[in-house]
């Protein structure tokens, strides 16, 4: 279907402006009179610039999707129609993004489509993941037991990733600060000393004629620095995009030392989570495969499941497939072969997340204490040369006085 841009007023006089897909203009009117809003301009667009940019712009944050599929799950449990629910989230919802992705969601169901196909309709805001589980839910007749464990796996991946970026604070700061304060030291107090080495008239040690190229290229060149930093910023971004850079990256992020220990058993705690939400929901193992390929965060490992998928389509299980890529640990390839030989792979997955969820923990407690010998190496080698490069000339000449 084409894509329509309109303009126009909602019923509290803010202005507007969307892009939308229809089969034609009145039905973008249709839309916006059910939603109660005044258009002011529609037309037919053909995915240019403004289109992308009003397509990548995303209404929702992770917590505020929680706290509606939370409160969904609530009203549905209730015994509460389903489109009862959405017009109560809609009135009691505090966020204009959430309002408006919830009155399209229940225009849609009215026009008879499912929950999951409404919600498709917004990838920006719910993942393959959520959407797919939802359809589950539908076609098994349990949505709210499916939005339930939907809820503990988004406020699981939310706390991990909450603890990894409170980790990762410290040393950030650590090395922001210590290039600040090395600039300032170049533009600063090396001038003065440059000034006096000119007035010795001795021949420069190395790392005093390193300290004064590094002060020539900050004071005459930073510009080009600026210039190059962002080049090379800006082609790594692309290259990992690629296919090959994307895997390359994410092999780069489960063998890095202190990262890669950490990177690998988040992803295992993830694919375990992910899988054991989607095979109890009732979705085909194939597709529970498929989608946790897609949305596991790592390439490499996603290759891996799917290199798995062929396996069990062939017959052969799922452990064996999984243990011939060398990737996942001995621990889940065993967990999941006795929950395959038992007919309980689930409460095995589970168990599995449970573990890997403690060593998360663990991990990331103890993430600054790896990191500190590392920062305070680079310090001390900083400190260092900085020493050399100012009193070395310096004792050169008291040596040449003696």
């Amino acid at each position: 279907m084409p894509n329509f841009e309109y303009k126009a007023i909602k019923p509290d006089g803010s202005e507007i402006t969307e892009v939308m897909e229809a089969k034609d203009s009145d039905a973008v009117t249709g839309y916006l009179d059910k939603l109660g809003y005044l258009p002011l301009k529609i037309k037919q667009t053909g995915g240019g610039i403004s289109l992308k940019l009003f397509s990548n712009k995303r209404k929702l944050n992770d917590a505020e999707v929680i706290v509606f599929t939370r409160q969904l799950v609530t009203l549905l449990r209730a015994g509460v129609p389903l489109l009862s629910c959405l017009d109560a989230l809609v009135a009691q919802s505090d966020s204009e993004g959430l309002k408006e992705i919830i009155q399209k969601v229940y225009v849609d169901i009215e026009s008879g489509l499912s929950l999951s196909d409404a919600f498709k309709r917004h990838p920006k805001e719910f993942s393959e993941l959520y959407i797919h589980s939802i359809k589950a839910g539908e076609i098994g007749g349990a949505l709210d037991d499916v939005l339930e464990r939907l809820v503990e796996l988004m406020e699981h991946e939310q706390e991990v990733n909450a603890r990894i970026k409170s980790a990762m604070r410290y040393p950030i700061i650590v090395v922001v600060s210590l290039v600040l304060a090395f600039i300032a030291l170049m533009m600063l107090v090396v001038p003065n000393f440059i000034d006096l080495f000119d007035k010795m008239g001795i021949e420069l040690p190395l790392p005093t004629r390193l300290l004064i190229g590094f002060h020539y290229l900050l004071s005459n060149y930073w510009y080009l620095l600026i210039a190059g930093v962002s080049a090379i910023a800006f082609g790594f971004s692309k290259y990992i995009k690629t296919e090959k850079g994307a895997f390359r990256w994410a092999q780069f992020m489960i063998t890095v030392p202190v990262f890669g220990d950490l990177n690998l058993k988040t992803a295992m705690s993830r694919f375990t989570r992910m899988f054991e939400t989607l095979n109890s929901s009732g979705l085909p193992i194939l597709q529970t495969l498929d989608i946790t390929a897609k949305t596991v965060g790592n390439v490499v490992i996603g290759k891996e499941i799917e290199k798995a998928a062929l396996g069990v389509l062939q017959g052969a299980g799922l452990a064996a497939p999984l243990a011939e890529g060398k990737i996942f640990p001995p621990m889940v390839i065993q967990m999941i072969s006795i929950g395959e030989q038992s007919g309980s792979l689930d409460t095995m997955l589970l168990n599995v997340s449970k573990h890997y969820d403690i060593e998360v923990e663990y991990a990331v407690k103890n993430l600054t204490s790896m990191i500190e010998p590392i920062l305070t190496v680079g310090v001390g080698v900083i400190v260092l040369f900085l020493a050399l490069a100012i009193f070395l000339p310096m004792w050169n000449l008291t040596s040449l006085a003696k």
